[in-house]
């Protein structure tokens, strides 16, 4: 029951960095101020001939500071670092994020309502996506998260002494901070499906860990951010031979 990073679609990212580096083309339709608030971020990609997966919870002042907490994993090295930054307007629904050491720097787009939607990563050397999710300052309770999610994923394992790519799907069904779920997976071609159950640590409002188990006795964990509106979470694998980044969205009528 692994999952991983979506390898095929990085090198496409590296086309337009280069076009927000540069001026960007006029637009007929114009962006709101960006808006401030907290933010769900999801990032997949390479760091140099590593894979990379990460989480950030970060939050925009309306001075134009930013906070958040981080959670990185390259190749098989894996940390958690808080960070401080500035966000800034670079054109009408574009701006850039700069974070110190620990954070690394974004180039983002905004939707017309000012909410930032995709980032690439402007580190030298990445080839890094970046979805972000608006996060409602509400608190994360366990009935929040009940009712079912799925989820589809691509990533990489390692395995004779190179990353390989592998695809999961999943279904979970979450009662509290526990969970049960079904994962169906392709590691280089070669099919697998497991049974699995978990449970869901807080440690700091919607941000946790989780532990599973699958029904050969395999254990996986994961740091996790949970959406505070309840509609799913993001996860990153935090050990193995797995580098697993992934969204789970709530499965509605």
């Amino acid at each position: 029951m692994r999952s991983l990073l979506f390898l095929a679609t990085l090198l496409s990212t590296a086309v337009p960095l280069a076009f927000v580096r540069t001026h960007a083309a006029p637009s007929s339709d114009s962006c709101a101020a960006p808006a401030t608030g907290q933010y769900l971020i999801v990032s997949q990609g390479l760091r140099g001939d590593q894979p990379l997966g990460r989480l950030q919870l970060e939050e925009w002042f309306p001075d134009g500071a930013v906070s958040g907490t981080r959670f990185l994993r390259v190749g098989r090295t894996y940390s958690e670092t808080r960070y401080q930054g500035r966000w800034q307007s670079e054109s009408d629904c574009g701006l850039s994020v700069t974070r110190d050491e620990s954070g690394s720097a974004s180039k983002v787009l905004l939707t017309s309502a000012g909410l930032p939607r995709y980032g690439l990563s402007d580190r030298t050397g990445d080839v890094v996506r970046e979805r972000w999710i608006p996060q409602p300052d509400r608190r994360c309770d366990p009935e929040t998260m009940n009712g079912s999610f799925l989820s589809q994923q691509s990533g990489t394992t390692f395995a004779d002494s190179s990353w390989n790519a592998n695809a999961v799907i999943q279904r979970e069904s979450w009662t509290g901070w526990r969970m049960v779920g079904l994962a169906i997976s392709s590691y280089d071609g070669i099919g697998e499906v497991a049974a699995y159950q978990g449970q869901f640590t807080q440690v700091d409002n919607c941000i946790g860990q989780i532990r599973q188990q699958d029904d050969r006795g395999v254990t996986y964990a994961y740091a996790a951010i949970l959406r505070s509106d309840g509609l799913g979470y993001a996860y990153l694998q935090t050990q193995g031979d797995d580098l697993t980044v992934a969204t789970v969205e709530k499965s509605l009528p």
